[in-house]
């Protein structure tokens, strides 16, 4: 591995894009984003991407329940209780209990759910994001079963 090489993987380790590390390492800009993948599908630079990660993450005191811990809370302080509108009107119905209640959504903040990205990618997991056509809803998939700091190049 030459010190190009060694610098990206360091640049990286630190925020996980390939194409603003190929450039902040001194690759063509122009390039920048091939260089990325092709530098990361050579098994030495994956190898020490991985050991940064880990060493990372050691430094932190990270494990991945940590994590997992930490992003449920972040989650949970996101969302928000809000009244469910009808035609401008509180949605009210007759509980169980007899007493009318107004319906209440829960609607998660943005913030939440992009700390639990950034948590997720910092901590290596792969965290992908799925544009759904759902009334323009972005669904963020995080493949807990593939740990990049553990995964063989």
């Amino acid at each position: 591995m030459n010190a190009k090489q060694r610098r990206f993987a360091e640049e990286y380790s630190i925020d996980h894009n390939a194409t603003a590390s190929a450039v902040r390492a001194g690759y063509a800009e122009s390039r920048a984003k091939q260089t990325g993948y092709d530098l990361l599908a050579k098994p030495d630079v994956a190898a020490l991407v991985a050991k940064l990660d880990r060493e990372k993450a050691d430094a932190l005191g990270l494990e991945a329940e940590d994590a997992l811990a930490e992003v449920m809370g972040l989650l949970a302080a996101g969302k928000v209780l809000q009244p469910k509108m009808w035609k401008g009107e509180p949605v009210r119905y007759v509980g169980e209990d007899g007493e009318t209640h107004t319906a209440a959504e829960v609607v998660s903040g943005a913030v939440a759910i992009r700390a639990a990205e950034l948590l997720f990618k910092k901590t290596g997991f792969d965290v992908s994001r799925t544009a759904v056509e759902h009334q323009g809803d972005v669904i963020y998939t995080l493949h807990l079963d593939r740990d990049l700091s553990e995964e063989d190049t």
